[in-house]
């Protein structure tokens, strides 16, 4: 799967992962040793916050509502961290290696499209 930025036609990940169980989304990233450009998960249903208890690697997140807009970005989220995002509807969190925001340009208002 992949995951394109369709305002400015960037690709966030060309090897997205999806976490669609409750274990998937509460296991996300946690034990992995590393994280690439390229590669991606994407939390379903996460609400408006993310955990990065042990991770070995900070991330960007990139909250999304159901038509894939991009409600709301947080660039370099190092590793044992909670963040809230301060929006109030059920989004998903599409968690990106450290810096692919800002390579990408995405922002606030940008669609994602997630493609197989």
């Amino acid at each position: 799967m992949k995951a394109l930025n369709s305002k400015n036609q960037s690709i966030l990940s060309a090897r997205l992962e999806v976490a669609n169980s409750l274990y998937e989304r509460m296991k996300g990233l946690m034990g992995r040793k590393n994280f690439s450009e390229g590669q991606a998960l994407l939390i379903k249903r996460s609400g408006n916050s993310i955990h990065t208890f042990f991770m070995n690697f900070p991330i960007d997140l990139v909250f999304i509502d159901k038509r894939g807009q991009v409600r709301w970005v947080k660039e370099n989220v190092k590793p044992w961290r909670v963040v809230f995002a301060p929006i109030f509807v059920q989004t998903d969190c599409l968690e990106l290696p450290s810096g692919m925001i800002n390579k990408t340009h995405t922002q606030v208002g940008d669609h994602i499209h997630v493609e197989a």
